[in-house]
């Protein structure tokens, strides 16, 4: 009889911890691919931020979570950029629409970012039709992400950025 009762607690215990580790394995899972999980070495904190479980499509025709990663603000503003500068080689293209501005001022308000004010004063004075300064705002996103070839050395007339645009075949990042 105790013999009977020791191996039903041990089985107990087993099948207890198995199930706990289960859950606690699945659960680490979730918040790794929300992004909710508790990663201390991040730069960018989601803390206290709600995000949207459902991937909607972007004013850039793309499908991503929200509040945007701030690689992603650099590759949206770097890709806008193009448009107004001349440089030895561009990458990436998105066209610059006030859509698009107004949305990515709305999500420097969703999270933190650790160049949130310039990100905000680059696309302010974009959404109020200033590019005088869009050499120095792409060298800046440009230096952020390493950049080694396709510095900005000069702005487009007019004429070349309409050329420049209507070059382009489709928007890519």
């Amino acid at each position: 009889m105790l013999r009977k009762k020791s191996m039903s607690v041990i089985v107990g215990s087993v099948v207890l911890l198995t199930v706990l580790g289960v859950y606690l394995a699945v659960s680490s899972l979730d918040d790794s691919e929300t992004g909710n999980g508790s990663n201390k070495s991040a730069a960018v904190s989601t803390t206290g931020v709600e995000t949207r479980s459902s991937r909607e499509e972007n004013p850039f025709g793309e499908k991503v979570k929200t509040p945007l990663s701030e690689d992603l603000i650099q590759q949206y503003i770097h890709g806008m950029s193009h448009q107004k500068v001349e440089a030895e080689e561009k990458w990436s293209f998105f066209e610059i629409t006030p859509e698009r501005i107004d949305y990515l001022l709305s999500q420097l308000e969703m999270n933190k970012y650790n160049y949130k004010d310039r990100y905000k004063q680059i696309l302010t004075n974009w959404q109020n039709g200033y590019f005088s300064e869009a050499v120095s705002d792409h060298n800046f996103i440009w230096r952020l992400k390493n950049g080694n070839v396709g510095i900005a050395t000069d702005l487009l007339t007019s004429k070349e950025e309409k050329e420049y645009i209507r070059g382009q075949k489709r928007e890519k990042r």
